[in-house]
Protein backbone atom coordinates (compact mmCIF):
# COMPACT_ATOMS: atom_id res chain seq x y z
CA UNK A 1 0.00 0.00 0.00
CA UNK A 2 1.20 3.32 -0.74
CA UNK A 3 2.53 5.66 1.75
CA UNK A 4 1.90 9.14 2.78
CA UNK A 5 4.85 11.33 1.40
CA UNK A 6 7.20 12.89 4.15
CA UNK A 7 7.23 16.42 4.00
CA UNK A 8 11.31 15.62 2.69
CA UNK A 9 9.90 13.17 0.16
CA UNK A 10 7.10 15.88 -1.45
CA UNK A 11 9.90 18.58 -1.75
CA UNK A 12 12.39 15.81 -3.49
CA UNK A 13 9.53 14.54 -5.71
CA UNK A 14 8.58 18.94 -6.70
CA UNK A 15 12.45 19.43 -7.36
CA UNK A 16 12.42 16.66 -9.70
CA UNK A 17 9.09 17.17 -11.42
CA UNK A 18 10.45 20.84 -12.21
CA UNK A 19 13.59 19.75 -13.19
CA UNK A 20 11.71 17.42 -15.18
CA UNK A 21 9.44 20.25 -17.11
CA UNK A 22 12.48 22.39 -18.05
CA UNK A 23 13.49 22.81 -21.54
CA UNK A 24 17.03 21.78 -20.94
CA UNK A 25 15.57 18.56 -20.27
CA UNK A 26 13.12 18.55 -23.04
CA UNK A 27 15.93 19.06 -25.65
CA UNK A 28 17.17 15.11 -24.92
CA UNK A 29 13.98 14.18 -27.03
CA UNK A 30 15.11 15.88 -29.52
CA UNK A 31 16.04 14.19 -33.01
CA UNK A 32 19.10 15.79 -33.56
CA UNK A 33 19.98 14.82 -29.56
CA UNK A 34 23.08 12.30 -29.26
CA UNK A 35 21.78 8.50 -28.22
CA UNK A 36 24.55 7.99 -25.74
CA UNK A 37 23.74 11.15 -24.11
CA UNK A 38 20.43 10.36 -24.05
CA UNK A 39 21.08 7.39 -22.50
CA UNK A 40 22.71 8.27 -19.81
CA UNK A 41 20.37 11.09 -18.94
CA UNK A 42 17.02 8.95 -19.28
CA UNK A 43 19.96 6.00 -17.05
CA UNK A 44 19.96 9.15 -14.49
CA UNK A 45 16.08 9.76 -14.44
CA UNK A 46 14.95 6.23 -13.70
CA UNK A 47 17.60 5.78 -10.84
CA UNK A 48 16.14 8.91 -9.73
CA UNK A 49 12.62 8.60 -10.21
CA UNK A 50 13.14 4.84 -8.90
CA UNK A 51 14.56 6.39 -5.04
CA UNK A 52 11.36 8.76 -4.80
CA UNK A 53 9.13 5.80 -5.76
CA UNK A 54 10.41 3.28 -3.08
CA UNK A 55 9.83 5.33 -0.22
CA UNK A 56 6.47 6.35 -1.70
CA UNK A 57 5.11 2.66 -2.30
CA UNK A 58 6.46 1.33 0.96
CA UNK A 59 9.11 -1.26 -0.26
CA UNK A 60 12.12 -2.02 1.05
CA UNK A 61 14.99 -3.34 -1.04
CA UNK A 62 16.48 -4.47 1.87
CA UNK A 63 15.31 -8.39 1.60
CA UNK A 64 15.20 -11.18 -1.29
CA UNK A 65 14.05 -11.21 -4.31
CA UNK A 66 11.11 -13.38 -3.60
CA UNK A 67 10.11 -11.40 -0.51
CA UNK A 68 10.38 -8.18 -2.49
CA UNK A 69 8.36 -9.71 -5.16
CA UNK A 70 5.48 -10.68 -2.71
CA UNK A 71 5.78 -7.55 -1.32
CA UNK A 72 5.59 -5.27 -4.59
CA UNK A 73 2.32 -7.62 -5.33
CA UNK A 74 1.19 -6.95 -2.23
CA UNK A 75 1.22 -3.34 -2.67
CA UNK A 76 -0.12 -2.73 -6.26
CA UNK A 77 -2.72 -5.49 -6.14
CA UNK A 78 -4.42 -5.02 -9.81
CA UNK A 79 -2.25 -2.59 -11.24
CA UNK A 80 1.50 -4.20 -11.07
CA UNK A 81 2.27 -8.09 -11.19
CA UNK A 82 5.71 -9.24 -10.72
CA UNK A 83 6.76 -13.20 -11.45
CA UNK A 84 9.32 -14.96 -11.20
CA UNK A 85 10.40 -18.15 -13.47
CA UNK A 86 14.07 -19.42 -12.25
CA UNK A 87 16.43 -15.91 -12.79
CA UNK A 88 13.97 -14.55 -15.01
CA UNK A 89 10.81 -11.81 -13.49
CA UNK A 90 7.92 -11.03 -15.62
CA UNK A 91 6.48 -7.76 -14.83
CA UNK A 92 3.29 -6.25 -15.92
CA UNK A 93 2.40 -2.66 -15.13
CA UNK A 94 -1.38 -2.47 -16.21
CA UNK A 95 -2.53 0.89 -16.67
CA UNK A 96 -6.15 1.80 -16.12
CA UNK A 97 -5.78 -0.28 -12.67
CA UNK A 98 -4.54 1.98 -10.65
CA UNK A 99 -5.62 5.20 -9.15
CA UNK A 100 -3.45 7.53 -11.59
CA UNK A 101 -3.39 5.98 -14.56
CA UNK A 102 -5.87 5.35 -18.13
CA UNK A 103 -5.84 1.93 -19.83
CA UNK A 104 -3.18 2.37 -22.94
CA UNK A 105 -1.82 5.33 -22.10
CA UNK A 106 1.91 5.42 -20.20
CA UNK A 107 1.79 5.48 -16.78
CA UNK A 108 4.73 8.03 -16.34
CA UNK A 109 3.99 10.39 -14.04
CA UNK A 110 5.13 12.89 -16.27
CA UNK A 111 3.24 11.97 -19.72
CA UNK A 112 -0.28 11.86 -16.76
CA UNK A 113 0.89 15.35 -15.82
CA UNK A 114 1.32 16.23 -19.48
CA UNK A 115 4.84 17.52 -18.81
CA UNK A 116 6.32 15.95 -21.69
CA UNK A 117 5.65 14.90 -25.11
CA UNK A 118 4.98 11.13 -25.77
CA UNK A 119 7.59 9.47 -27.14
CA UNK A 120 8.97 5.76 -27.16
CA UNK A 121 12.21 7.68 -25.79
CA UNK A 122 10.60 7.65 -22.67
CA UNK A 123 10.59 3.74 -22.46
CA UNK A 124 14.12 4.42 -21.82
CA UNK A 125 13.36 5.68 -18.43
CA UNK A 126 11.07 3.34 -17.09
CA UNK A 127 13.38 0.26 -18.30
CA UNK A 128 15.96 2.39 -16.46
CA UNK A 129 13.37 2.71 -13.28
CA UNK A 130 12.86 -1.10 -12.82
CA UNK A 131 16.48 -1.41 -13.54
CA UNK A 132 17.28 0.38 -10.82
CA UNK A 133 15.02 -1.13 -8.34
CA UNK A 134 15.56 -4.83 -9.14
CA UNK A 135 19.79 -4.11 -8.82
CA UNK A 136 18.98 -2.61 -5.63
CA UNK A 137 17.21 -5.82 -4.15
CA UNK A 138 20.15 -8.28 -5.78
CA UNK A 139 22.78 -6.09 -5.25
CA UNK A 140 24.56 -6.72 -8.72
CA UNK A 141 23.61 -6.01 -12.48
CA UNK A 142 20.39 -7.02 -14.07
CA UNK A 143 19.06 -7.07 -17.65
CA UNK A 144 15.84 -5.60 -18.35
CA UNK A 145 13.99 -5.75 -21.67
CA UNK A 146 10.90 -4.08 -22.44
CA UNK A 147 8.52 -6.27 -24.71
CA UNK A 148 5.69 -3.75 -25.19
CA UNK A 149 4.24 -0.25 -24.38
CA UNK A 150 1.69 1.56 -25.09
CA UNK A 151 4.63 4.54 -26.35
CA UNK A 152 7.07 1.72 -28.25
CA UNK A 153 4.36 -0.47 -29.48
CA UNK A 154 0.70 0.45 -28.48
CA UNK A 155 -0.06 -2.28 -26.04
CA UNK A 156 -2.51 -1.75 -23.18
CA UNK A 157 0.21 -2.53 -20.62
CA UNK A 158 4.07 -1.78 -20.34
CA UNK A 159 5.86 -5.90 -20.10
CA UNK A 160 9.56 -5.96 -19.03
CA UNK A 161 11.48 -9.13 -18.16
CA UNK A 162 14.18 -8.64 -15.58
CA UNK A 163 17.19 -11.11 -15.87
CA UNK A 164 18.50 -11.71 -12.59
CA UNK A 165 21.64 -13.31 -14.04
CA UNK A 166 23.90 -11.60 -16.47
CA UNK A 167 24.24 -13.43 -19.06
CA UNK A 168 27.26 -15.83 -20.39
CA UNK A 169 29.64 -14.28 -22.52
CA UNK A 170 29.46 -15.15 -26.21
CA UNK A 171 31.94 -13.21 -27.90
CA UNK A 172 34.98 -15.29 -27.06
CA UNK A 173 35.88 -12.11 -24.74
CA UNK A 174 39.64 -10.99 -25.14
CA UNK A 175 40.45 -14.07 -26.80
CA UNK A 176 41.46 -15.96 -23.50
CA UNK A 177 41.42 -19.53 -23.20
CA UNK A 178 39.82 -20.82 -19.71
CA UNK A 179 40.05 -24.10 -20.05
Amino acid sequence: MTQEMSAEERAQREFFLNMLRTEAFKCIFEPDFDEKSRDKCLRATGRLCNSLFLPYAGLSTDCDIDTFITSFNNAFKGERKLERIGDVVHYEYIQGAGSHTSRGQCGCPMMQFKQLEPTPLWCKCGTNFEKAMFEAVVKHPVQVELLESPLATGSESCRWLIHLKPPAITTGGAGIDTG
